[in-house]
């Protein structure tokens, strides 16, 4: 034989060296693949900025950094979006970018309009600070850190032995540490001192700001050597700070001190009740996370056990990124070895042969093993997506493999040999294996390739495109080097009568127990159904020998109570006013119900006088005893075989039957369609460890803050035991905190909102404090659906805080929402300053000078920073805090004027107000945004648009409006509009490789007609096991419509193949008969391989929950392969006869010859033939 097959199955040696070469890459590649939490390009690529502005409150910060900024940054190209946070103290930016931009080079431009707005900001602003976000640059690991002892040396020891020793670990790149005291120097003036001397507080901070500096002059020549020349005016010591002259033969220790101080924080944290530090540790970019995590917890109880600390540290690591990826790589790898595991059973199953099967189950780990390959010489990494399209795969990698060994058994059972088997079976069975692979390959290019949304595009990319490779590779495996395998176990005859053969004949014994079993119980329900229908026969010829006689007096009965009930319903209507409101609503009146009552008798008795005798001269035949049930084959596969072929057989016999069935069954989807849970594409339920948020009514300081979460900590004391936690850490500050309680191991989905739904309930209800159980950043990444969002936008935040304060009131009363929240929840009471101008002007005082006096005065001024050896730290001017006064300094304030100082009221009015603490700004626009906890997260588009409806009430100015981009609702159709578009150009792409494959434009319609069952399937698995359709569930339904067409493209294959030497219903029924075994194998394999995805639930709350994409793609391929089985054949030949009426027309209609010769009076012979329709073997 020759050709291309014949080549390979006669050159083994030369195969199994290939075989082996892979072998080795792939082993290399598995060894050296980078292993990360997420694929690389997963975050959209954005620049993070953070700008301080000690002691300035956010509507400054909005209106003197914000704007001028966001002004220069919008001059960018390649920027999506802009956002940013002005709040007390700090501005924060985030930057978007399109996919394409030079990273590297955006920064480069973003500092640069930064400098270039520099100027326009205030002198109190500090220099920015710039990191940009991606997969890789994720956090490795977040930890508190306890000291015990002497507080003063908690500093020295995380300085001096914790930082050092974590930043030197293998890997880490960047350590930070929250909630040491940093050193600062302070020049502490005395207000009556500074006020007897008559100081000009600005001149002086003029002063000390203009020198305190360090400048190069230049560089001078000597004797041919060039030297730098350097001013160096930075005080040296604080004694020469002290000596500072200020004028009039004064220093600045006459009017106050110099001091070194610890700076006061603005939150501290609290882990198990004792102080603690806050830590996070980043990764440098080339190092392994994985490794990288246990070199960091590895040296944490390093740091524990080490001398030097006296044993005072303790690390407590929250969250680690390796023991994640380790996890959720572990739960996948567990997960797609049952997969495997049960697909194997299922092999044996079928083939009965040890050694056949486990040729096909090698498909398994070798395809996903070049996969991996693939990612690692193409530069990508081995993540949770990627093992997610592998697991995904691992009971499809078979099907090819399947298709073509059972093909290949098939014709060497019919006596070939068994190399000219092997050559035949590829050969008639590699263009539909091919074709059927790619179909599953191309549902993933549109949403790969032409997506506009980044996530999904990415998302796909990182699920699609390993499981499509290793679907090509499983494909390369079954064409190219299974049937050399297979040809050589065939070979050998003697393993017909080894081990194998003696396996097979012991399994096929056990197979023959479920098939006795089942024909005992079909015999059973038949003779039941025998006695069943034997005892209504006699019952019924019984009770027609009673009723006949007594015919006359039932009709007068049926008469007389109708009669004597007549009046019946005149007393029913006039005793109840509801039934006669009733009978208005709807029509009914007293006359009407009495008209049916009387029809009804008539009825009635007309049925005892004609029907009875009727029935009872009618010969009744007994019902027969059925025939004892014998089973076809020796196994259930035998018997599912010849049922199909009979179920085919009744299909081509009752067409519209069959096709009245099939719509019925279609139909049937309104059911689960209408009450399972769907959310949109993106949304999750995903949290983290359990936590809540406390906002307080009012402001405390530290202390008073830490004395008001103590009861909170006192019931998770007491609930320790109860639910079994390893930590609970709290932050809290001036304004609320926040308690989380961290698991070892982390809880899964389940337990988490169990314990949730307990703190709701039982966490002390204490006045003034409002408790919030979702968090921040839930609902800033906008991808959860726990959380509904509200943004209204504007040009003035005044106005906007006061319409967002009537928005609260509103969505306060939407059912469905909860926990509503603003930015005026935590808002501050805040002085307002209204300087007269004119006055102001007279007493030549300008408005600057006023701002800057009330600064300094409140909160200091920072000067340039005071260097010492090795290291800057500020330093500050400010009134002596012993000495600082409230409100009645703040009145009393002298302000510097021409003519000496002027009391602050004497220019000024004080008023009181609330302003929020945190102003947004979106591409130029300041927002207002509300947050509601949605207290069932699957209807959060219902009522997300329930509130909107709601929020129209509101009556709103010109030039402000309600954002509605990112509401949950805009989301859904967004996204489910693009994943719409991409899933009809995958069915077109499908059709368009069918085509190929048939060499026709019509037959693939046929196989075409499984996907609508294969959805119907999926939304009645998702309804019957009460799983709700999240964002994978997406994912899985487009994936299914890629994987249901395989079987109907085999089965059609070999009809079309048969059609050239039978008539069509033979070709139908001797095809469908040869595809049974392998399209079975194929549906129970890829079902196998997903049953242990679908019932496993994730460990972890963190986790990714694969159950419902899984559900979905088993249950739609269980409905699919069903119906393919028959609706496939029936489809074809309805096809089949469409086509051929179609040609009968257009002969009829363009033959001029033949339709004058029709239409004329007296047709004859030939007419009568061509006008004739042709024979169809497939009777209606």
């Amino acid at each position: 034989m020759r050709g291309f097959f014949a080549a390979t199955v006669g050159r083994p040696v030369a195969l199994a060296v290939v075989f082996l070469t892979l072998i080795v890459l792939g082993a290399i590649a598995y060894s050296r693949i980078p292993i990360q939490l997420l694929p690389s390009a997963f975050t959209q690529p954005s620049l993070n900025i953070w700008l301080p502005n000690p002691d300035s409150n956010a509507r400054e910060n909005e209106e003197r950094i914000a704007r001028p900024i966001e002004e220069q940054l919008r001059t960018l190209s390649g920027i999506e979006e802009i956002t940013s946070n002005s709040n007390d103290g700090f501005v924060w930016f985030k930057v978007k970018f399109d996919s394409n931009v030079d990273m590297n080079l955006a920064r480069a431009e973003v500092r640069d309009r930064i400098e270039r707005a520099w100027p326009n900001l205030p002198e109190t602003a500090q220099p920015a600070g710039m990191w940009s976000e991606s997969a890789s640059s994720l956090p490795i690991a977040f930890f508190g850190i306890t000291v015990k002892g002497d507080p003063s040396r908690r500093d020295f020891l995380l300085d001096k032995v914790v930082k050092p020793r974590l930043e030197a670990v293998s890997g880490v790149g960047k350590i930070d540490i929250w909630g040491i005291l940093q050193d600062s120097v302070r020049i502490l003036l005395d207000e009556d001192k500074v006020i007897a001397a008559g100081l000009n507080i600005g001149t002086v901070i003029q002063r000390l700001s203009s020198d305190n500096f360090a400048l190069p002059l230049g560089e001078v020549r000597d004797g041919g050597r060039e030297i730098i020349l350097r001013s160096d005016m930075r005080f040296g010591s604080e004694e020469e700070v002290a000596r500072f002259p200020i004028g009039d033969g004064l220093v600045l220790a006459d009017v106050g001190r110099v001091a070194r101080v610890k700076s006061v924080q603005n939150e501290l944290t609290l882990i198990d009740g004792n102080y603690a530090y806050y830590g996070m540790a980043s990764k440098d970019s080339q190092s392994n996370v994985v490794e990288t995590s246990h070199n960091l917890e590895r040296a944490c109880r390093e740091i524990e056990a080490d001398p030097a600390s006296g044993g005072a540290v303790t690390v407590s690591l929250f969250f680690l990124q390796g023991e994640m990826i380790e996890g959720a790589l572990e739960q996948l790898e567990e997960t797609a070895m049952w997969g495997g595991l049960l697909a194997v059973l299922v092999l044996f199953i079928f083939f009965r042969r040890v050694r056949l099967t486990l040729c096909v189950a090698l498909s398994i780990p070798v395809s996903a093993l070049l996969a991996i390959t693939f990612s690692y010489f193409t530069g990508d990494s081995f993540n949770m997506l990627s093992m997610t399209g592998i697991t995904l795969g691992v009971g499809m990698l078979v099907d090819n493999s399947v298709v073509v060994v059972e093909n290949i058994v098939r014709i060497h059972q019919r006596g070939e040999h068994p190399l000219t088997a092997a050559v035949l079976g590829a050969r008639q069975i590699a263009l539909a294996v091919t074709l059927a692979t790619l179909t599953t390959v191309v549902v993933f290019m549109p949403l790969i390739f032409m997506s506009g949304n980044p996530m999904i595009r990415v998302l796909f990319g990182a699920i699609g495109i390993p499981l499509s490779v290793s679907l090509l590779a499983s494909l390369f495996l079954a064409v190219i080097f299974l049937p050399v395998i297979t040809a050589r176990v065939l070979s050998n005859d003697s393993s017909e009568h080894g081990s194998e053969g003696a396996m097979g004949r012991a399994f096929q014994r056990v197979a023959r127990v479920p098939v006795r079993l089942l024909a005992w119980i079909m015999g059973a329900v038949r003779r039941a159904g025998f006695h069943l229908l034997r005892g209504l026969y006699r019952t019924n010829r019984a009770l027609l020998a009673v009723l006949v006689p007594l015919r006359y007096l039932l009709a007068a009965g049926c008469i007389a109570v109708a009669i004597a009930k007549r009046h019946a319903f005149d007393d029913a209507f006039a005793s109840s006013n509801a039934l006669a409101e009733w009978g208005v609503r709807i029509g009914v009146s007293p006359a009407i119900l009495r008209g049916a009552l009387f029809a009804s008798a008539g009825l009635a008795a007309l049925g005892f006088l004609f029907l009875l005798p009727a029935m009872r001269r009618r010969t009744a035949v007994p019902p027969r005893r059925p025939e004892r049930f014998v089973p076809e084959g020796d196994s259930l596969i035998d018997m599912l075989v010849h049922q199909n072929q009979v179920l085919v057989g009744w299909t081509l016999g009752h067409r519209k039957m069959a096709i009245l069935l099939a719509f019925l069954a279609f139909f049937s989807i309104q059911i689960p369609m209408g009450r399972t849970e769907i959310t949109s594409f993106g949304q999750d339920e995903g949290g983290d460890s359990p936590s809540f948020r406390i906002l307080y009514d009012t402001e405390f300081t530290l202390a008073e803050s830490e004395e008001q979460v103590q009861p909170y900590a006192d019931y998770l004391e007491t609930q320790r035991e109860a639910l079994a936690y390893d930590h609970w850490t709290c932050r809290f500050s001036e304004t609320g905190a926040e308690f989380t309680i961290h698991f070892d191991p982390r809880l899964s989905k389940s337990e988490n909102a169990r314990v949730m739904a307990q703190f709701e309930e039982e966490l002390p209800q204490i006045s003034g404090h409002r408790l919030v159980f979702y968090k921040e950043d839930q609902s800033a990444s906008g991808l959860t659906n726990q959380v509904a969002r509200f943004v209204l936008t504007g040009p003035d935040s005044r106005e906007l805080e006061r319409l967002g304060a009537q928005a609260v009131e509103i969505l306060k009363t939407v059912p469905g929402l909860s926990q509503v929240t603003s930015p005026l929840a935590q808002a501050p009471e805040m002085i307002e300053v209204n300087v007269d101008r004119e006055l102001a002007s007279k007493l030549g005082v300008n408005t600057e000078a006023i701002q800057n006096s009330i600064a300094w005065t409140l909160g200091g001024w920072p000067l340039p920073r005071y260097h010492e050896e090795g290291r800057e730290i500020p330093l500050i001017i400010e009134y002596d805090e012993e000495k600082t006064a409230g409100l009645s300094s703040l009145r009393d304030l002298g302000v510097f004027a021409q003519s000496g100082l002027v009391p602050l009221t004497t220019i000024a009015e004080l008023q009181f107000k609330r302003g929020a603490r945190t102003i947004h700004r979106k591409d130029g626009q300041t927002s207002f945004t509300l947050e509601a906890k949605v207290d069932d997260p699957l209807r959060i588009v219902p009522v997300t648009e329930a509130a909107y409806r709601a929020l129209d009430e509101i009556e709103l100015p010109r030039g402000f409006a309600w954002d509605r981009s990112d509401s949950a609702a805009t989301r859904a159709n967004v996204q489910t509009d693009e994943l719409k578009r991409a899933f009809w150009l995958s069915l077109v792409l499908v059709f368009l490789l069918m085509a190929i494959l048939f060499e026709s434009l019509l037959l693939p319609a046929a196989v075409f007609m499984t996907v609508p069952f294969a959805a119907m399937g999926a939304m009645w698995t998702l309804y019957l096991t009460d799983m709700p359709m999240d964002a994978f569930g997406w994912i899985g339904l487009i994936i299914l419509a890629g994987v249901v067409v395989n079987n109907g493209i085999v089965l059609l294959d070999r009809i079309h193949s048969l059609r050239p030497y039978m008539d069509r219903r033979r070709a139908v029924l001797d095809g469908c008969s040869h595809r049974v075994r392998p399209i079975l194998m194929t549906a129970l394999t890829t079902i196998s391989g997903l049953l242990p995805m679908a019932l496993t639930e994730p460990p972890s709350d963190s986790m990714v929950d694969y159950r419902a994409l899984a559900t979905i793609v088993a249950g739609g391929l269980l409905a699919s392969t069903f119906f393919t089985l028959w609706v496939v054949p029936l489809a074809y030949t309805l096809i089949d006869d469409t086509w051929h009426a179609f040609l009968r027309w257009l002969a009829y209609w363009f033959r001029p010859v033949r339709r004058a010769r029709a239409s004329a009076p007296a047709g004859g012979g030939a007419a009568g033939a061509l006008s004739a329709p042709l024979r169809s073997d497939g009777a209606d």
